[in-house]
């Protein structure tokens, strides 16, 4: 029994795959971003860097008890509104998203780094 073990998991590291993806937005509006469906918000003010902000998260699923690409999808929307807290847009941010996965674990993580942006009157 001990040997099946062994050799199930040796096999699930062996028999592994990983994907990254990168997306860059120049402006987001915090409260609107759907990253399946990005549409540049229009603005009748400038928008000036103030400072920047990053963050990252993981989420992981051993075997089928969940599902961790889901779960970093729907998350997506809540990091993206936590980033730069008391601003309503971000400028420049760079996402990136990881994923790999062997027989029994995978593992989904996404990360943004953004400058935080203030309005102005033109």
């Amino acid at each position: 029994m001990k040997t099946i073990l062994v050799f199930a998991l040796v096999a699930g590291v062996a028999v592994s795959g990983c994907t990254k993806k990168y997306a860059d937005y120049d402006l987001i509006r915090k409260v609107d971003f759907n990253k399946e469906s990005y549409e540049r918000p229009v603005t009748l003010m400038q928008v000036v860097p103030m400072g920047n902000d990053s963050l990252e998260s993981c989420f992981n699923q051993w075997l089928f008890f969940s599902n961790a690409e889901k779960e970093k999808n729907e998350a997506i929307p809540y990091i993206v509104r936590s980033l730069c807290p008391g601003k309503d847009y971000l400028l420049q941010a760079e996402m990136e998203e990881q994923w790999w996965t062997t027989i029994i674990f995978t593992r989904s993580c996404v990360s943004v780094e953004t400058k935080c942006a203030e309005t102005r009157k033109q």
